[in-house]
């Protein structure tokens, strides 16, 4: 498992970058304390949540049913009180919504990796991000794209210092991916999606989330390690290959509370503890262990919401600006 100690000097592209020390989630039977992924300007896109349409200032929240989930929103209403802080459909063609730049292009020189934008799968409209992994190597495969922040805003240019996001509601981040590979993920082959950093320095745990055994559920990494928990919901449904599948995430730095859905779908509820409480980096993409050798990830439609109020039931996914109608939409 990867220490927070190699760390703490790594270029903010290098996200969780040191020596490969181990399988990310040493444990079997679906419940992990392992595991790693990859993370994600200010920028437009279309529905509230990134679900549909391209653009690049902002747009229109969905429609769709109200969820249960919420405290009733602002005044009781039927919306919610959240602010969308970024989104990223692909559609520029660029990376001028990212702290970073490349998304990884140049990790170890390109070697066993590629990454760019592709028109090939799309969830919508046009432009996704795809990555790939095409050899084994002699460390970890890192080939994702960076997010840092200074309280809300976007940092153009990562500093690995000051505070992030401070909420106390917590932040929901929601994004689409179309995963491939020929094998299973298991017995120290992992393959992680997402990671996010409290600390600007690195001088705590990151928590991760991805795949690494044969039941294939979306797993939290760096928690159980750490003291905290890790609940598989009943049904949890098992990651697709060769399909799109919406992931939404709960986190809350001050409450210790990690909660992910799965196209709607309950797949865990996690706790944890971490010295500091803001959320500072954020990254996704293909970040997997060095025996990988086959592997494409394309990615889609991902935004970032700051919670304004309280969410209480977290049996309802928080899909902001289409199942939840959001009180002021970007």
């Amino acid at each position: 498992m990867r220490g927070k100690s190699s760390l703490v000097l790594c270029l903010f592209l290098m996200l969780g970058c040191g020596s490969d020390d181990g399988d990310p989630g040493a444990s079997s039977g679906g419940t992990s304390s392992g595991g790693a992924s990859s993370g994600g300007g200010s920028g437009g896109g279309a529905a509230g949540s990134g679900g549909s349409g391209a653009g690049t200032s902002g747009g229109t929240a969905g429609s769709g049913a109200t969820a249960s989930g919420g405290s009733g929103g602002v005044g009781g209403s039927n919306c919610f009180d959240a602010t969308r802080l970024w989104f990223e459909d692909f559609e520029t063609g660029n990376y001028s919504r990212w702290t970073s730049t490349t998304y990884g292009k140049d990790w170890n020189n390109g070697f066993c990796h590629d990454n760019g934008f592709s028109t090939a799968k799309a969830k919508s409209p046009t432009h996704s991000h795809r990555s790939e992994i095409t050899c084994a190597s002699t460390e970890s495969h890192r080939g994702y794209g960076g997010l840092q922040f200074d309280g809300d805003n976007l940092v153009p240019a990562d500093t690995n210092k000051g505070s992030g996001i401070d909420a106390p509601h917590g932040v929901v981040n929601t994004y689409w991916s179309y995963l491939e590979a020929p094998y299973p993920f298991q017995n120290g082959k992992w393959f992680s999606f997402w990671t996010v950093n409290n600390d600007c320095g690195w001088g705590d745990e990151v928590l991760t989330l991805g795949l690494e055994d044969a039941s294939n559920k979306l797993t939290p990494a760096h928690v159980k390690n750490t003291g905290g928990t890790v609940t598989f919901a009943p049904n949890a449904p098992s990651f697709p290959m060769g399909a799109w599948a919406r992931t939404t995430l709960y986190i809350n730095y001050h409450t210790g509370v990690f909660v992910g859905w799965q196209d709607g779908a309950k797949v865990f509820d996690a706790t944890f503890s971490r010295s500091d409480k803001d959320i500072c980096q954020w990254h996704w993409g293909a970040y997997a262990n060095k025996d990988n050798d086959n592997v494409v990830l394309y990615e889609d439609d991902n935004s970032i919401w700051k919670l304004n109020e309280a969410w209480s039931n977290f049996d309802v996914e928080p899909y902001f600006g289409v199942t939840q109608p959001v009180c002021s939409p970007p």
